[in-house]
């Protein structure tokens, strides 16, 4: 690469040059022109640097904001570098997802006849910037097949489609489902006011500028509050079904009406001046902060990802997904509390276990397999165990427990009786279903209310406690967000001092939710299948306490 290519080419356009002549690993570069010593930071493998009308890949984004000289922030050893955190979340991964793939294939193969339907639908939030450009650019709905041929549908959820948001109707049922509104302008918002302009306008042709609906839920409500038509035998849409809701779940509660949004606890936030960007140079430091790592509870989802990031042709490496595992199981353990008492009672244990939901939303939240529950077990003095509720096999299925599906507990007496916070999809027969194209209703929804959760709040016949909850005095009482379950274990045998486990456990990718796809001989099944067999398939732990009776 000589002085002259360096003279003649934008630092834009001799970064693509370096990449395509030095390859992908090659980091950083030093070039000298008219005197000056030039630092260029080269994008790490698999980001797209492609631009369409409308969106630019992360690889352009890393350009300036992933520089070699990132400012630290936060956490020790962790850095500002913005898309270097966004690459191992699982927004990043919202297309590569091996079970998303599987899901929605087997949607389709149930409705062939939706098909194009089916995986446009879909690819609204798994692949935003491929469909909304598809769109834009005049095709009617984007087939999975073309969008795994489009680059910008493998990043997922990308920059430029959130940065692009318009905040117009944001928060209103309209803009739900995936129906934010993009601008063909080029403008792109971000936090900071007083904005420098020309570097972004010469570099990617996007011109910076403030907006304040960045920080707020309705952002996030777009793709996040979701809801699936209800199809009747002919596949005519006859309702529609709230398939997650954490945005309206979040909207009655005691979080937005103190001005907490996700972006507080899904982004880390430091109030430590940081260097966003290494263009221009003399770019003066800026606060707050948000790393951009979308911290939620998927934990098994990202090992997965890490664990196969060759053959998923991952967008991070499993040195990169590493401390994003460990941040999603360390959300989750902020995500609960467990308060345990007790006592002996003649011949029985008598636990009182109280969880409180420390979360802005339901717990669990999001996409209806997820779900939590409590794990108890009682021991004698040689730790032989004399009761145990809620234990799971080498599968992750819960003992006792058949197809997933367990009824509200206020009190437990037996072993197979289990407190499990669940959401339970019903389809037009009232039988319990997994595919989200028959979700017709809820039979359950006992997940734990946030703080300040009312029956009479917002939304409420779209976040309903139901399937018992509802009846339960201790469930939500005073909208407090907690739910206590008694313990009434007889053990008239037992002597000496009895140890006594609580656990509240949580898994994403129950076995229940995903039997259907195991046996099947379509490709994407076939694919999920062999991936999550060899897969740890035990549940995470939120919050454990121990006593002795």
């Amino acid at each position: 690469m000589n002085r002259h290519l360096v003279a003649e080419y934008p630092a834009a356009r001799l970064w693509s040059l370096l990449r395509r002549e030095r390859g992908a690993r090659f980091h950083t570069c030093l070039l000298a022109a008219a005197g000056i010593v030039l630092s260029l930071s080269l994008p790490a493998a698999h980001l797209a640097d492609v631009t369409t009308p409308l969106f630019s890949g992360a690889g352009t984004c890393a350009f300036c904001h992933d520089p070699w000289n990132a400012e630290r922030a936060g956490e020790p050893g962790e850095t500002a570098v913005l898309t270097s955190d966004w690459r191992a979340t699982m927004m990043a991964h919202a297309f590569k997802d091996p079970l998303w793939r599987a899901v929605m294939e087997a949607e389709v193969k149930e409705r062939p006849e939706l098909k194009s339907f089916v995986e446009d639908k879909c690819q609204t939030c798994h692949a935003p910037l491929a469909a909304t450009q598809a769109h834009a650019s005049g095709t009617n709905e984007l087939s999975f097949a073309a969008a795994v041929a489009t680059p910008l549908a493998g990043e997922g959820v990308g920059c430029t489609l959130c940065h692009q948001i318009q905040p117009d109707r944001l928060g209103t049922p309209v803009s739900f489902s995936g129906h934010f509104a993009i601008a063909t302008n080029r403008e792109i918002f971000g936090p900071y006011q007083d904005v420098l302009t020309m570097p972004m306008q010469h570099h990617v042709d996007y011109t910076p500028k403030f907006g304040a609906h960045v920080q707020d839920s309705a952002l996030c409500a777009t793709c996040h509050t979701l809801f699936t038509p209800i199809l009747d035998a002919s596949g005519k849409s006859v309702g529609a079904f709230p398939e997650q809701t954490p945005y309206l779940e979040w909207q009655n509660s005691d979080y937005a009406r103190d001005g907490q949004h996700c972006q507080d606890c899904h982004m880390t936030r430091t109030e430590e001046a940081v260097k966003v960007s290494s263009r221009p140079p003399w770019l003066e430091p800026r606060a707050p902060f948000w790393k951009h790592q979308f911290v939620g509870g998927n934990a098994f989802m990202l090992k997965l990802l890490a664990n196969n990031e060759g053959r998923l042709k991952a967008n991070a490496s499993a040195d990169q997904f590493a401390p994003l595992i460990e941040k999603a199981r360390a959300q989750l353990r902020r995500a609960a509390r467990l308060d345990v008492n007790g006592h002996r009672e003649g011949g029985a244990v008598v636990l009182r276990v109280e969880v409180e939901n420390l979360a802005g939303h339901k717990f669990p939240t999001g996409h209806p397999y997820r779900r939590a529950w409590l794990h108890v077990r009682v021991t004698d003095a040689r730790k032989r165990t004399l009761f145990e509720s809620g234990a799971v096999d080498k599968s992750g299925a819960i003992h006792g427990v058949s197809d997933g599906y367990a009824p509200h507990r206020d009190l437990i007496t037996r072993p197979e009786e289990v407190q499990i916070y669940q959401s339970v999809i019903a389809d037009a027969q009232g039988q319990v279903t997994w595919s989200l194209l028959r979700g017709a209703s809820y039979l359950k929804d006992n997940r734990l209310p946030p703080r300040g959760f009312k029956a009479s709040g917002t939304d409420a016949a779209v976040v309903a406690v139901c399937g018992g909850a509802e009846s339960d005095a201790n469930f939500n009482a005073q909208s407090n967000g907690r739910d206590e379950v008694t313990y009434r274990i007889a053990l008239p045998e037992a002597k000496g001092t009895l140890g006594v486990e609580v656990e509240l456990l949580y898994q994403s990718v129950p076995p229940e939710a995903v039997a259907r796809l195991l046996n099947s001989k379509e490709p994407a099944a076939e694919t999920f299948a062999k991936l999550y067999r060899r897969q740890n398939q035990q549940p995470e732990l939120v919050q454990r306490q121990r006593l002795e009776l």
